[in-house]
């Protein structure tokens, strides 16, 4: 293979396995796999979002929103794997402030003194505040037991989560994609611990983009998630990452880069007409999309951002890591390969065993993101789920962030949206035109914009933060929001007294209902 840092440009053009790359399985019987179907899904209800959950972690991000909002005058966005419903419970919250470019550490530093002051003042217990001074600035904090990452100005986040709940929606079968996402991510995370980002890992974006090219090119044959774990791990443990790069339409021969002339047409259920289209609607017009393909840096894992094609998701994993994910893959293929061999209800209690970290942590009643009790793993009953996201939603904070950093909306508005929605959007952003400032904490404001403007190992699964700089974003209008001048201070960290002018309304802006699921 050529050398990991060599970089070649990308196009399109995709290819799938050759024979020799397609993983040969031992046939299982259809009812046994029903069977293991069905006690997969007795698992994921341990692991997966439920109303509790989804409950508490709503309350943390409003608290947030709010405080933000007031002390600040700022918008923080949901993206990753909350909003997506995805999340396991050990999983973080990620939310990207929107500042004008070039504010992102001084707001940053702000947003710290503000969190180091809720210390004790309130019911939300903010603890381990960390303020990462790198290259993509992050605060890291922990409140109620679940960590939090806050980035600024993450526009490929609000992207990511668009695509991946339309890829979602396309696949249906009852969100056989995110139970999928949900059931490997749980292996990866707390049975073989190789997710994560921070650690030279797999991220967990990339862990999508690789469930969504094994759901995509085996949609007719998966009885269910456990099957598409199965594949997963078979097929990426035999996987040839030397001599071929990951897509989500099928694999691309490194030998063919720069013009991957090695092509093989290959069945699959979302075909690259869906990918263009979520391109265009996701990342930009198509001039700014072929101005982004410029070149892919190869790497140990390499994995083609569907979004971005000059970025590699598996950026991440180190040399070492490659071979480790490898191995891990390979045994636990061979593991559950195993259990699957066991007859009638051997296979039920060999499943548990299979996955009992994640049950031992998550299956006897409580969970690490909830304070209340929770319906033990066994029981035959199971809290209610619901896996279906606020498409809508995410897409219209998507446009908001692109109106915010001065791009026309002309070219975002797709054909056939229901107009309602677009009047939403309008009145949105015409609300918050002369209101959104910066204020310090007496309710006045320290700067007017025409816009809206020791490290420990952290808890949580890790944060992706997908490459989609400044640059990615031309055609700057007069409208940009302007430079802020100032922000409060830590000794102007206390709590400020609710100015009934000045307030802001806790409703949502885009619904005009109580923020319950944000």
């Amino acid at each position: 293979m050529a050398d990991h840092q060599e970089k070649v440009p990308v196009s399109l053009s995709q290819a799938s396995s050759s024979s020799s790359l397609t993983p040969t399985t031992t046939p299982i019987a259809e009812e046994l796999w029903l069977f293991a179907e069905e006690r997969a899904q007795e698992i994921l209800f341990a692991i997966q979002p439920m109303y509790l959950s989804e409950r508490s972690r709503n309350e943390i991000i409003n608290h947030l929103q709010t405080l933000m909002w007031e002390r600040l005058g700022i918008e923080v966005f949901l993206f990753g794997s909350v909003p997506l419903k995805t999340y396991l419970p050990d999983g973080d919250i990620d939310l990207t402030v929107l500042t004008p470019y070039g504010m992102e550490e001084n707001c940053a530093k702000a947003l710290r003194n503000i969190l180091e002051a809720e210390r004790g003042e309130s019911d939300f217990q903010v603890t381990d505040v960390q303020y990462i001074h790198a290259q993509v600035k992050v605060i890291k904090c922990t409140i109620r037991n679940v960590a939090l990452d806050i980035s600024f100005n993450q526009m490929a986040g609000l992207s990511a989560l668009c695509f991946l709940e339309k890829v979602d929606r396309a696949f249906g079968r009852d969100h056989l994609f995110k139970r999928s996402i949900i059931l490997i991510k749980a292996w990866c995370f707390y049975e073989s611990r190789i997710l994560g980002a921070n650690s030279g890992l797999i991220s967990t974006y990339a862990l999508a983009i690789l469930v969504l090219n094994i759901v995509n090119m085996s949609y007719s044959s998966v009885s269910g998630p456990l099957a598409v774990l199965y594949k997963f791990m078979d097929f990426y443990g035999s996987f040839d990452w030397e001599n071929y790069c990951i897509t989500v339409t099928g694999l691309v021969p490194i030998s063919s880069f720069p013009d991957i002339t090695e092509t093989r047409n290959h069945e699959v259920f979302l075909d690259e007409k869906f990918f263009r289209e979520c391109i265009e609607s996701y990342s930009g017009p198509a001039n700014v999309v072929e101005a982004n393909r410029k070149y892919f840096p190869l790497k140990h894992y390499n994995i083609l951002d569907p979004l971005k094609h000059s970025n590699n998701l598996g950026r991440s994993v180190s040399e070492g890591n490659a071979i480790r994910l490898r191995h891990c893959f390979r045994r636990g293929a061979q593991k559950l390969r195993d259990v699957l061999t066991f007859p009638g209800e051997t296979v039920g209690w060999k499943l548990e065993n299979f996955f009992g970290n994640s049950l031992d942590r998550n299956g006897k009643g409580q969970r690490q993101d909830v304070e209340e009790p929770v319906i033990p793993f066994g029981t035959g009953k199971a809290d209610y789920s619901n896996l279906r996201g606020d498409f809508d939603g995410y897409f219209l904070r998507f446009i908001y962030g692109k109106w915010f950093h001065g791009e026309s909306l002309h070219n975002w508005i797709p054909q056939g949206l229901d107009i309602s929605s677009w009047e939403t959007v309008r009145w949105f952003m015409t609300r918050r035109r002369n209101v959104f400032n910066w204020r310090n904490l007496d309710g006045g404001s320290t700067s007017t914009s025409t816009s809206m403007p020791n490290k420990r190992k952290s808890k949580g699964t890790g944060t992706y933060i997908p490459e989609m700089g400044q640059q990615s974003y031309t055609g700057r209008s007069s409208s940009k929001p302007s430079t802020v001048k100032s922000l409060p201070s830590a000794s102007q960290t206390h709590k400020c007294k609710k100015n009934p002018q000045t307030h802001r309304c806790k409703k949502n802006p885009q619904t005009q209902e109580c923020k319950k699921n944000p």
